[in-house]
């Protein structure tokens, strides 16, 4: 199995087990953006007390979930990994937080064609106000790159005003205006 049917597979997996969900990191901001290999996948999901139980019941053979969480460092939530059996590849299932812009962006997130079916993704918006904060928090370069790549991808269907608005509440207006004047 690839890493894109990997992906698929487990989305399917999510869907089953009738757990919401969104793509983030990497692979949300190469569909916005201009795409950079990536080793992994990043969803953000929202749990309930059997979600796990009924994934681990539609995961294929090559998908396995790893019994044990982790706290996330950077984004602050639980995390927890499928692997694929014989591969470097891992899908990071995130656990949306209480913070009010992970709220929002779930809520915000978008249906998109990826991989030959319809699934949840984070919006382009929503993946500069995060890579923002990510940036602004731990100096990620690459967080830089995706945004400025989305800036210019994107362009003048963002939604300028939500990026100000979450920008300011969470004081990286500066930082995304140095970003957009760093564009050609």
């Amino acid at each position: 199995m690839t890493a894109d049917e990997a992906l698929v597979a487990a989305i399917a997996a999510v869907d089953a087990a009738g757990i919401p969900y969104m793509i983030v990191g990497s692979l949300a901001a190469n569909f916005h953006g201009i795409p950079r290999s990536t080793r992994d996948a990043d969803l953000v999901v929202e749990l309930r007390a059997d979600s796990l139980d009924r994934l681990r019941a539609a995961l294929p053979p090559d998908l396995t979930l790893e019994p044990q969480s982790a706290f996330e460092g950077v984004t602050g939530t639980t995390r927890y990994i499928l692997r694929l059996a014989g591969s470097p590849f891992v899908l990071e299932l995130f656990v949306r937080s209480d913070d009010a812009h992970d709220c929002e962006r779930f809520e915000r997130r978008e249906r998109v064609n990826m991989l030959g079916r319809r699934v949840c993704m984070a919006s382009a918006e929503d993946m500069i106000i995060t890579k923002l904060r990510w940036l602004h928090d731990a100096k990620r370069s690459k967080d830089r790159d995706d945004i400025r790549n989305m800036l210019a991808v994107r362009g003048e269907s963002l939604d300028r005003v939500y990026l100000q608005r979450w920008s300011s509440e969470h004081e990286t207006a500066a930082l995304l205006d140095e970003i957009r004047r760093s564009l050609p």
